[in-house]
């Protein structure tokens, strides 16, 4: 190209202040200029001695299967029906109906190994009444057999009544309609109301409770501790389709259950889906129905219906609260979940952080002197959840450890998430690089150990980057580079002191190259006295080619009719002197040539605030710091 002649003077030296107002803005577009990758390095730590890792991430839980808040949201602001939330969640299964309503067997685990305690009206032992309104079954530890006793209070005395040599089935004279008829398990501080039957039965030398009771009314007490029974008021009522489309899933996941070791299908926890019974009734408050007339209705209008294999199997249709827009796993299609994005969902981002000896603690690798992601699924934003998360301690061992594995251990939400915050491993080895390319040489001992604890106390890369980049040795080191240039020597003391002012004013690169090479020093070691012959210097030193007779000629022209300083501008400032500088940033700092979205954030930038500080705000990105870690490890 023919850099075109510039108009105006080399502009005066900027206050720093100015351009780093910029770089605020600039960080912005870091995005699109710098690629990220697994290793963010943006820290917060409270401490240099501990400091601190962020995990940003979204959506709650494994995302497996529908998501019930991408539920609510095709629901409520896509109007979809619950043929179509599970038609797209669960494909390739399809909904069926004619299920019969048979006997669920629920495992109540807070009974498991403990005595077991219920009252109602009307209770019998295996079919025989009792004659007393409160039961309690206890387990003989040497013969496995059942203590049978009974009292008229929750809280005793008791009698013995019998002993049965194995299952106990306990029932009462229940009305469907009338909560006070169900049976009442007695806890500690609080009982609870269960429809149908509660067997107590031996396994592997322990004791177990099981609710026994037909799967629609097992399901009045799952789908609103699943999915708000609120819901269904939501968008004018079509929330209600959310609660439909959870009554199928868990109505499906019940009965594709397997048998646990106490013979039950599902249990009562998350580990399952979870089920407190028909009401709760704390000794010292009021009685507080679990089941709702809005969910009630949703299991109605599905029941009997499932979703199917193609071999005609129900499938186990897991879910969570928040896919966090994508869902994930191996039984269903991964499908792209808009519905998660609804305003109604408080849970598709979330924040923790950890001091680095929390996760070195929780992680069991030692402590940890650099982690990063290092593995995605590739499904939506940041590559979507993750698969792997390498750690390297302080001895050196390297652990590499699922997304899954991080998630449970650390507490965190989901494993979609990324990492930020800043080990001393890692903080020392975006020194160690920053060393190298700015200074061109290994950092010294105090150099290393300042910088990096200022990078773990301040937890602001660009306070470390900006301090290197800005510091009286990476000017002289510029200032001779361009001395070499334009004079082929190395600065003077008085040379080196005036344009190192110059440059800590505001002046950029090119401003340098500017006032460098437009002195008559550089007309006679360039071109020896001829305009013409410094010219093709000039664009062999600063734009890496030889200028054709036609740009000599015009430059010479111009340098003749408006002095050599409009001639310098001309060719320093130009597009593709930038890009040149741009092009060797990015081989120096990223390993790679410059990319076409990083030109046009970066050009832009360069013509108002020039590119004295550009190696800086590069150095503090998350590409430049990820390439730190290799280069570093």
């Amino acid at each position: 190209m023919n850099p075109s002649p510039a108009r105006t003077r080399p502009p005066r030296a900027r206050s720093r202040s100015g351009g780093r107002a910029l770089s605020t803005v600039l960080t912005a577009l870091l995005t699109v200029a710098l690629a990220s990758v697994g290793l963010v390095g943006v820290a917060s730590p409270s401490s240099a001695e501990d400091s601190t890792l962020t995990f940003v991430g979204r959506g709650w839980g494994h995302g497996r299967g529908m998501g019930q808040y991408g539920a609510l949201g095709y629901a409520v602001d896509y109007g979809w029906n619950f043929r179509q939330i599970v038609d797209h969640f669960y494909a390739p299964t399809t909904l069926q109906g004619g299920t019969p309503n048979s006997t669920m067997r629920v495992e109540l685990t807070a009974l498991t190994g403990a005595p077991l305690i219920v009252t109602a009206p009307g209770l019998s032992v295996n079919g025989v009444p009792l004659g007393r309104g409160v039961v309690q079954i206890a387990r003989n530890a040497s013969t496995g057999a059942f203590y049978i006793l009974t009292s008229d209070s929750c809280g005793g005395p008791f009698t013995q009544w019998g002993e049965m040599p194995s299952g106990v089935t306990l029932r009462s004279a229940e009305d469907p309609t009338n909560l006070d008829s169900f049976l009442r398990v007695c806890q500690s501080s609080i009982t609870r109301g269960y429809r149908g039957a509660i067997s107590m039965v031996s396994a592997g030398g322990t004791s177990y409770a099981i609710n026994e009771l037909p799967v629609e009314d097992y399901l009045r007490g799952v789908v609103p501790r699943e999915s708000p029974a609120s819901w269904g008021d939501l968008g004018g009522g079509r929330g209600l389709q959310a609660l439909s489309a959870q009554a199928i899933a868990a109505r499906s996941y019940a009965l594709a259950g397997s048998a646990r070791t106490s013979g039950a299908q599902t249990c009562d926890t998350t580990a399952c889906q979870v089920y407190l019974g028909a009401y709760e009734w704390p000794y010292s408050g009021v009685r507080k129905p679990l089941e709702d007339y809005r969910s009630d209705r949703a299991i109605r209008e599905t029941a009997g219906q499932v979703m199917r294999t193609a071999a005609g199997a129900i499938a186990r249709t897991e879910f969570s609260s928040s896919t966090g827009g994508w869902t994930t796993g191996t039984s269903f299609t991964n499908v792209e979940d808009l519905g998660d994005a609804t305003s109604l969902n408080p849970n598709r981002g979330w924040a923790k952080g950890l001091t680095v000896s929390a996760v070195s603690s929780a992680l069991g690798v030692g402590q940890i002197a650099s982690i990063a992601v290092t593995g995605r699924n590739g499904l939506g934003p940041d590559g979507g959840r993750v698969t792997e998360v390498t750690v390297r301690a302080t001895d050196g061992r390297v652990t590499a450890l699922s997304g899954a594995t991080v998630r449970a251990r650390l507490g965190l939400n989901s494993d979609w998430f990324s990492i930020s915050g800043t080990t001393p491993g890692q903080a020392s080895a975006v020194v160690k690089a920053l060393y190298q390319d700015v200074l061109g040489r290994a950092p010294d001992a105090a150099g290393l150990a300042g910088w990096t604890n200022q990078l773990l106390v301040t937890g602001n890369p660009q306070v470390v980057t900006n301090g290197i980049v800005y510091s009286p040795e990476r000017i002289a080191t510029l200032i001779a580079a361009e001395y070499r240039g334009a004079l082929h020597r190395e600065p003077e003391a008085g040379g080196l002191q005036n344009w190192r002012l110059y440059l800590e004013r505001g002046a950029g690169v090119s401003d340098l190259q500017v006032g460098v090479y437009s002195s008559q020093e550089s007309l006679n070691v360039l071109g020896g006295g001829d305009t013409r012959t410094w010219v093709g210097g000039m664009y062999a030193a600063i734009l890496g080619r030889p200028a054709s007779d036609s740009e000599q000629s015009m430059w010479a022209d111009v340098a003749f009719r408006s002095g050599r300083v409009t001639a310098v501008t001309g060719i320093a400032k130009s597009s593709e002197a930038g890009l040149r500088r741009l092009d060797a940033y990015y081989q120096t700092y990223l390993g790679r040539s410059l990319d076409p979205a990083g030109a046009s954030v970066w050009l832009p930038y360069m013509s108002g605030a020039g590119d004295f500080q550009v190696p800086g705000l590069i150095g503090g990105s998350p590409e430049y710091w990820a390439r730190a870690q290799v280069r570093y490890p």
